[in-house]
């Protein structure tokens, strides 16, 4: 038996998907009026909006990166220089077929950009790089972009910080037994505080 008011339901449920469709997508250029903002660019915090962004180390050292709209800055990785006039090089196949995106080499110690080059450079992406800190980030302008990035410093290939991995690693910990000791401690503290619960 068909219900006459499903029609009406049907058509609220599907203006009210597009609207969150609509308001999702103009989430995503939130950032897009600071892509040449230095201060945003070189900010101690990734600040971003984007849609199925993806990324993973391969098994050749180089990190698989997509995104289907990304506005705004993020960080790929962190490494440290330890000698002054290191070559940094960046070799990436990323393409950006929308928007703009760019990657930056930055100094984070002087919170400046020391180097930048839009996805789509033909030439070498190198620079010499003083002893200090530095992260290797995106910036993107609704961006649609996908391939790989190799970051080597003096010819060595650097290992991608893996966050997920380091997350992981303390979830384990916690299972191992750190949480069930945890709470154990918690619950001595409220039973001292308060007189154990089950004894009145």
């Amino acid at each position: 038996m068909n219900d006459k008011r499903s029609g009406p339901k049907r058509r609220a449920l599907a203006a009210l998907l597009a609207g969150a469709l609509a308001l999702a997508l103009c989430a995503c250029s939130q950032f897009d009026g600071r892509y040449d903002d230095e201060d945003f660019l070189t900010s101690s915090f990734d600040s971003h909006a984007t849609v199925l962004w993806a990324g993973h180390t391969r098994d050749d050292g180089s990190y698989a990166l997509e995104a289907s709209s990304f506005s705004g800055i993020s960080t790929l990785n962190t490494f440290t220089v330890e000698q002054d006039q290191a070559v940094c090089a960046v070799d990436s196949t990323l393409a950006c077929t929308e928007g703009e995106a760019k990657l930056l080499v930055v100094d984070t110690e002087a919170g400046a950009i020391a180097a930048q080059w839009p996805l789509d450079s033909a030439g070498p992406m190198t620079v010499t790089l003083p002893a200090g800190s530095y992260r290797l980030r995106i910036a993107g302008k609704s961006a649609k972009f996908d391939g790989q990035i190799t970051l080597t410093l003096d010819g060595q290939t650097l290992p991608w910080n893996d966050i997920l991995a380091d997350v992981q690693d303390g979830l384990s910990g916690l299972l191992d037994g750190e949480l069930k000791d945890a709470l154990q401690d918690a619950k001595d503290s409220l039973t001292e505080a308060f007189g154990d619960p089950g004894a009145a």
